[in-house]
């Protein structure tokens, strides 16, 4: 059976990740900019390097919540927590929750490990029930189903 490619992102995080890169980027500007020349020149070359090192490690906090996803296709899950990789054949996936309260869905594998799906989060809303319905379907399409639990 063919799998059509359908990604799933969570809007909220790609939103709260944009607007905070933005806004870091544009108060870190703007008060290099306002210093007085003297000010400026009173930072020693390792508070300069301190002060980078820390915007540039927010920033790829950032961009690791701004890649978070779920890709399913024919091959299978493709999940994106941040910096971690996921990847699960259609037989190692047996079921997607979202529980009431979770911040996000869940995957448990055929190898008792739980997956969190980040991409999909309570957040979300309708988005995200819709997407567990998609991924709960996607599931039992490709397996036995008296191995698969929906709930």
């Amino acid at each position: 059976m063919s799998q059509p490619v359908r990604t799933y992102r969570p809007v909220g995080a790609l939103v709260v990740a944009g607007v905070a890169s933005v806004s870091l980027l544009t108060v870190c500007a703007a008060v290099a900019f306002a210093l007085p020349a003297q000010a400026r020149g009173s930072f020693t070359v390792a508070q300069d390097v301190t002060l980078g090192v820390l915007l540039v490690a927010a920033l790829a906090a950032l961009f690791g919540i701004a890649r978070t996803r779920v890709r399913v296709d024919p091959d299978g899950l493709h999940v994106v927590n941040g910096y971690r990789r996921h990847d699960l054949s259609w037989p190692e996936a047996l079921k997607v929750s979202l529980g009431r309260g979770a911040p996000w869905a869940v995957l448990d594998t055929s190898a008792g490990v739980a997956v969190p799906l980040m991409g999909i989060q309570r957040a979300d809303g309708q988005r995200a029930v819709r997407a567990v319905r998609e991924l709960r379907a996607a599931i039992a399409a490709h397996g036995p189903s008296d191995e698969r639990s929906l709930s």
